[in-house]
């Protein structure tokens, strides 16, 4: 066994930029929306220890967000709707919210934006409004 440390902030940023790298090449937005999903999650984590006199909740365990579930941020943008078998959702909706979302909460802890996350803040959004 080979246990090593990863700071939560690298993890997530790693996730935000393969989902990234897989939008722009216009492949698996299945994967887009989890990878952004769980970066966003964990970033979001990440800023609400940040803020004085809130009380520090634990977080959850990495290896939990990665599992398929209800997040959050996927809780509060679908409008489609999952049956036993189907999910009904707008893919290409559903990736750019999350990839702004994480976009967003890594700006406000770093302060700055990588190469891609800048392309997506021209190329996505300013065409949005």
């Amino acid at each position: 066994m080979n246990i090593e440390k990863h700071h939560k902030q690298e993890i997530a940023t790693r996730q935000v930029e393969t989902a990234l790298l897989l939008y722009f090449a216009q492949k698996d937005l299945f994967s887009v929306i989890t990878l952004a999903g769980a970066a966003e999650e964990i970033f979001g984590q990440l800023l609400r220890l940040r803020e004085p006199g809130e009380k520090q909740s634990p977080f959850r365990s990495v290896q939990e967000l990665l599992r398929p579930g209800k997040s959050r941020a996927r809780e509060e943008v679908s409008a489609g709707h999952e049956t036993d078998l189907y999910v009904h959702m707008d893919l290409r909706h559903e990736a750019e919210f999350l990839l702004g979302r994480a976009i967003d909460d890594y700006f406000a802890l770093t302060g700055k934006l990588s190469g891609n996350m800048r392309k997506f803040n021209e190329d996505v959004r300013s065409r949005r409004g």
